[in-house]
């Protein structure tokens, strides 16, 4: 019989065996997709390691991607469990996920920025809305919400992610602060962009508030 490779096994570890390539989330036991979970490996000094992009070596732990599942994976030793060893699990790893996850999105939407596929500002943005330039409309959670809520309007059946504060979304443009940001229509450069960005803000709703404030229910 053939042994697996390597990289074979490794998938294997990562899986739940279930053969969709589901993950299971070592706090709450329930499968799902990796793009609604957080994968962690365990570092060589026995640390746990947030792993966002999936690209570190060693046997991936999944984890929902959410406040409360990782809060319980701590508490509850899910990590030394599943790795089978003694881990350390550093006192502020929801915070750390958290930040990781913004600076991920900051970094994607900086990405698009430099490529001429991101705008930033209320008559920008609003122009390519009506000109049906935008693809994907990024508002900041802490702006106005009629302000808000009018570009969403504008925008018709065009998903709004609205997570980031000022502030956050700002640093993506290399701003104090902005309010209204989209994504301009690019080709399939933009498309895999925005697919990315929607895994994100998901990702990072789990730490912020309810899924529904993503406003890809405007998605029809």
């Amino acid at each position: 019989m053939t042994r697996p490779r390597q990289h074979e096994t490794l998938a294997l570890a990562d899986s739940d065996r279930s053969g969709r390539g589901d993950r299971r989330c070592i706090a709450t036991g329930e499968s799902g997709g990796p793009e609604g979970m957080i994968r962690f490996v365990i570092g060589p000094d026995g640390d746990v390691v947030p792993d966002l992009s999936e690209k570190l070596p060693g046997r991936g732990l999944w984890v929902t991607a959410s406040r409360d599942a990782l809060a319980e994976a701590s508490r509850k030793r899910a990590f030394s469990r599943a790795a089978k060893q003694k881990v350390t699990v550093r006192d502020d790893l929801v915070e750390a996920v958290e930040a990781m996850l913004v600076a991920s999105i900051q970094s994607l939407i900086g990405l698009a920025r430099r490529a001429g596929a991101a705008i930033a500002g209320h008559a920008k943005v609003e122009d390519a809305v009506r000109h049906h330039k935008a693809v994907l409309l990024i508002e900041a959670a802490d702006g106005a919400a009629d302000a808000r809520e009018k570009m969403t309007r504008l925008g018709g059946g065009l998903p709004a992610l609205a997570l980031l504060t000022r502030a956050e979304l700002g640093a993506a443009f290399d701003r104090e602060q902005t309010v209204h940001a989209a994504i301009l229509a690019a080709g399939d450069h933009s498309k895999g962009l925005t697919a990315r960005l929607t895994r994100e803000f998901a990702r990072l709703a789990g730490f912020r508030g309810d899924i529904s404030r993503l406003g890809l229910e405007n998605n029809g």
